[in-house]
């Protein structure tokens, strides 16, 4: 069964990924944490910006943050890993185009969600994100945190690969709910029902909604909960 992101947690990992997809990439173990806090001091500084809000500067703000996550963030690795076994049923050229489609649905998806998060969240700053805990297992490595809204602590945890000597973000887990997992729950349903073909057509189709699967309306009984 689906495990459904609510609308906070959709929020939320708009607003984290973008933050990882803009990290400058230390090649030495221990520097990752410090690395993470110094660009999401930076990027919440951007993003808050009032200048950077304007009307005429959203374009240029969205090319500009396309630009850096191409360089930055490693979509192969997060859509091999979304796809899970179906990855190795697509030809070359498939998985070329799935990569491409795919990241690019993930940019609509999360970073046109991140201002809306800003302006629900009054006051929000690097001060309410607490890094708790680095781990690093040969290739990998771990970073938790917490982040703290007004009533309540959410932990965040980020999962990252050394390749070529440069630490890469490949998901997010948020209050249990990793980018890659929850994909490769809604791909796994979408394929056992369709073909390669329609996934695509289901990912460019999608106009910053989450979710590729529709949800059925909540019950009688549900609405009154």
């Amino acid at each position: 069964m689906m495990k459904t992101l609510t609308k906070k947690t959709v929020l939320l990992l708009a607003l984290f990924t973008c933050l990882a997809l803009l990290w400058p990439h230390a090649g030495r173990a221990g520097a990752i944490t410090d690395d993470l806090k110094t660009a999401v001091d930076k990027v919440l500084a951007i993003m808050q910006n009032p200048a950077n809000a304007a009307p005429d500067k959203k374009e240029e703000r969205q090319k500009l943050i396309n630009t850096v996550i191409a360089e930055k963030f490693d979509w192969e690795e997060m859509a091999r890993r979304a796809l899970g076994t179906h990855w190795r049923d697509f030809t070359p050229p498939q998985q070329k185009e799935f990569v491409a489609i795919f990241s690019e649905f993930l940019e609509r998806t999360y970073i046109s969600k991140v201002d809306l998060f800003l302006k629900e969240e009054k006051g929000f700053s690097a001060g309410n994100i607490v890094y708790t805990k680095e781990t690093i297992e040969g290739q990998y490595a771990l970073v938790d945190s917490k982040v703290a809204l007004k009533e309540e602590e959410i932990p965040l945890s980020y999962k990252m690969i050394n390749k070529g000597g440069k630490w890469v973000v490949y998901d997010l887990t948020l209050e249990g709910v990793g980018i890659v997992s929850n994909y490769r729950t809604q791909f796994n349903e979408l394929l056992a029902n369709g073909s390669y073909e329609k996934l695509i057509e289901k990912l460019k189709s999608k106009k910053g909604e989450g979710d590729l699967i529709e949800k059925s309306p909540p019950s009688a009984a549900q609405k009154k909960q």
